[in-house]
């Protein structure tokens, strides 16, 4: 594909999301989909091709907000065409080719720029992506209505943590704790097949990768010496803390993830039980626990509204990986800020503390309730434990400081960040990981 070929491909990814933004259907279906559907199409399309469509859709994406700004400020639509001119001339810097690459002579090209498009880039030539006379949330490309929560929950990080969720997340992958293999012969593993990497900063069992490579033809991976997970997961699964012989509980398990890492600290031996009410995702995480050769993990699909009453009083730990926003993985997921709304947050809130209701009566006395979200988010989080803790007397906020002294540094892991009265956020820009917020509650001794 020429790259004339490659711009018409991105207007044409934004054209359909358009078009199920204006029929109401896009909603739930990620800009990675669209993009994912739209290659596939394109089967004649080679691996540089795919990777030039990508990168400027991505830019498109990333900076959805500030684009719409500056076609709004000169009263242009915000449509799929001058959504791209706007990327090529405010990212790219592509003034003085643009009438090149838009043209009627070459195979599979958009169209000749017309008058008022030529206009458009005259207008956005000498202009900066990111303008003084924006607003706060455009600058971040962050919901606006998100800001004061957005502020409780980050204080006087929020302008670094922001920018940081602007640019792509790194991939990270981590070795499986039943294999007993040390993460840097992974890494040198993986280096003997061209995929660089490094140990990541705070998990002991994470590597690092320098960019996105294929890994599912690996034999490293077939094997099951390792998986993909986030540096801020992995931390959270090790805060879980779940040892040998315990009874754990992982509510909202998803694909695994974090069982993963539990079974393997508990070296097979004990019970996870791993609850979902979807079947797709419970299967996904078989296939791994099977690759990962983990045998002591019961997966069990329940219904939207589970009971609980035969699993009262019945384990060491339960882990509460609540549905939430996500807003601290929107650097992975750039188009989910947009499609959020008010309505939905208080329902997923609803959500969060009906779980813990179920957890609260789930945990054993003396045991413990970990309480895991991917959002930066105050009411989501801190926020959030407050009000259930008013309730829950007989329950308290371990000091995570201590566990992860306990856990992830006894492991050779990193330092703990910063906490606040026990609870902690993981933070992109301070920390490199995604951002987590993590709370463990006591259950007293009655």
């Amino acid at each position: 594909m020429k790259p004339a070929a490659r711009i018409a491909a991105v207007i044409e990814i934004l054209a359909e999301m358009q078009a199920a933004r204006d029929a109401g259907t896009l909603t739930g279906r990620q800009a990675e989909q669209w993009l994912r559907s739209s290659l596939q199409r394109r089967r004649y399309a080679g691996s540089g091709d795919r990777a030039a469509i990508g990168d400027l859709f991505w830019k498109s994406q990333r900076a959805a907000a500030r684009i719409a700004w500056h076609l709004a400020a000169l009263g242009a639509p915000s449509n799929p065409r001058n959504i791209v001119i706007a990327a090529l001339v405010l990212i790219d810097k592509q003034i003085l080719t643009l009438s090149e690459l838009f043209s009627s002579d070459i195979a599979h090209a958009p169209a000749p720029l017309d008058k008022t498009e030529i206009l458009l880039v005259e207008a956005l030539e000498g202009r900066d992506l990111s303008d003084p006379g924006m607003p706060e949330h455009t600058v971040f490309e962050w919901p606006e209505w998100l800001m004061l929560d957005t502020k409780a929950g980050l204080g006087d990080r929020l302008t670094s943590e922001l920018f940081a969720m602007m640019s792509e997340a790194p991939t990270d992958i981590r070795i499986n704790p039943l294999n007993q293999l040390e993460r840097r012969k992974l890494r040198d593993k993986l280096a003997g097949r061209g995929i660089k990497g490094h140990p990541t900063r705070l998990s002991p069992l994470g590597v690092r990768l320098e960019k996105r490579s294929r890994l599912e033809n690996l034999p490293e991976w077939k094997a099951g010496l390792f998986d993909v997970q986030d540096e801020g997961s992995q931390i959270a699964s090790m805060l879980c803390d779940a040892r040998p012989g315990m009874q754990v509980a992982d509510i909202c398990t998803g694909a695994a993830g974090k069982s993963l890492v539990m079974a393997g600290n508990m070296q097979n031996k004990g019970r996870i039980l791993a609850l979902d009410p979807n079947a797709k995702r419970l299967e996904q995480g078989g296939v791994r626990l099977r690759r990962a050769g983990i045998h002591n993990v019961e997966r069990k699909l329940v219904a939207e509204k589970w009971s609980n009453r035969s699993w009262r009083g019945k384990f060491d730990r339960v882990v509460v990986d609540a549905p939430c926003s996500g807003s601290g993985t929107w650097r992975r997921r750039v188009d989910a800020k947009w499609q959020l709304t008010a309505e939905r947050l208080d329902q997923i809130k609803q959500t969060q503390l009906i779980l813990l209701e179920k957890a609260r009566a789930m945990v054993v006395p003396g045991g413990r309730i970990i309480y895991i979200i991917c959002s930066v988010l105050a009411s989501e989080g801190p926020q959030l434990i407050k009000q259930f803790l008013a309730k829950a007397p007989e329950l308290e906020c371990a000091d995570i400081a201590d566990i992860w002294a306990d856990t992830v540094v006894k492991a050779g892991g990193g330092a703990c960040p910063p906490t606040d009265n026990g609870l902690l956020q993981l933070l992109p820009n301070r920390d490199g990981t995604d951002g987590f917020f993590i709370a463990v509650i006591q259950a007293r001794l009655r």
